[in-house]
């Protein structure tokens, strides 16, 4: 909330359709089952203050409205006494991205898609005409046309977007199964819920009554090492936020790669003549629904009006990164300041 858009008005305007036409492209989906509303809670009192400002902002910008709620109002919300307040958008919602990734994948196949899992792209290039070759670790590929949605996996495959993207690893910790009346005592309303730092968490009840606790433990892409060792930061974290779960068992962790670009916008539009759509910094679920589907009327032959694909899409200052993120300790540390200092 409160992001700066890089562009004039008008083109602000544009992007905030965009983002809510994408929000509404999941709801139009009938496998993406959803919980209801979005509570962020503010850490310090400032971020309070900031909350307050961002939905005055957003309700007079774009007549969206945001509800804020007072310290002595949020035990309605959560069961921590922790935060300053907090802010509810009761438009938006959660799901199930596997369940969702499978919906999706279901309603291609029964469109005539083929779908080959486990296929890495290695190299990718030129062939007479428009075509392309896709060399890929099960064998060759040709295709006239081709969409890099890679996200924090971008590859040397296609190396000038991946110069652009920053692979950030996100993680999460699911707790054994709650009594009821625990679970309602977390959260009485069953929101999605974040905080609002920089090296943020993220959390929920799932439908068996686990807490599912996320966050960026550690900014380096997912590997066993990492897991592991987010696995026991977040455990350590969620018990500050709910020290009712300091006896309870954690029973799954987790985690994957995000990409992030260095204006934490979305991008889409072509690069070496490959249609490509990136950057979503944690909100894909929704934005690569919508930029999929308007990349896919473009590639049809229909209207090409895509909210995010005439913003410049930068690279690092200086050209110092080749897409391996040596400097991910640094902003670790840097966003660690951050959210000591505001």
């Amino acid at each position: 909330m409160g992001r700066k858009f890089p562009q004039r008005r008008h083109g602000a305007e544009r992007r905030q359709t965009g983002s809510s036409d994408s929000c509404q492209s999941i709801r139009d989906r009938s496998y993406a089952a959803h919980v209801l509303c979005i509570l962020g809670v503010a850490c310090k009192q400032s971020h309070f203050d900031s909350y307050a400002r961002s939905a005055e902002v957003i309700a007079k910008e774009f007549n969206h409205q945001l509800r804020i709620v007072r310290r002595s109002q949020l035990s309605e919300e959560i069961g921590s006494g922790i935060y300053f307040g907090g802010m509810v958008d009761e438009t938006s919602a959660g799901l199930n991205p596997a369940r969702y990734v499978s919906g999706l994948a279901q309603s291609a196949l029964r469109a005539g898609a083929s779908i080959y899992e486990n296929a890495r792209a290695l190299q990718i290039t030129r062939t007479s005409g428009r075509d392309f070759q896709v060399k890929t670790n099960r064998g060759d590929l040709f295709a006239r046309e081709i969409l890099i949605a890679t996200s924090g996996y971008t590859s040397n495959a296609t190396p000038n977007l991946q110069k652009k993207i920053i692979p950030i690893g996100s993680f999460i910790i699911t707790t054994e199964p709650l009594r009821d009346s625990l679970a309602r005592e977390l959260s009485p309303r069953n929101r999605m819920i974040y905080d609002s730092k920089h090296y943020l968490h993220y959390y929920r009840l799932t439908p068996d009554n686990r807490m599912l606790f996320g966050g960026r433990a550690a900014f380096f892409p997912e590997t066993e090492t990492t897991i592991q060792t987010s696995a026991e930061i977040l455990r350590r974290d969620m018990i500050k936020v709910f020290p009712q779960l300091r006896d309870t068992k954690i029973e799954f962790a987790w985690g994957g790669t995000l990409d992030f670009c260095f204006d934490t916008m979305p991008h889409a539009g072509r690069s070496d003549g490959m249609y490509y759509a990136l950057g979503y910094a944690g909100h894909g679920v929704a934005m690569a629904t919508y930029l999929g589907t308007k990349i896919a009327e473009a590639i049809s032959g229909g209207p090409s009006d895509i909210a995010f694909a005439n913003i410049a899409f930068p690279g690092a200052p200086l050209g110092l990164y080749n897409g391996k993120p040596w400097f991910l300790p640094f902003a670790g540390a840097y966003y660690k300041v951050l959210d000591w200092i505001s």
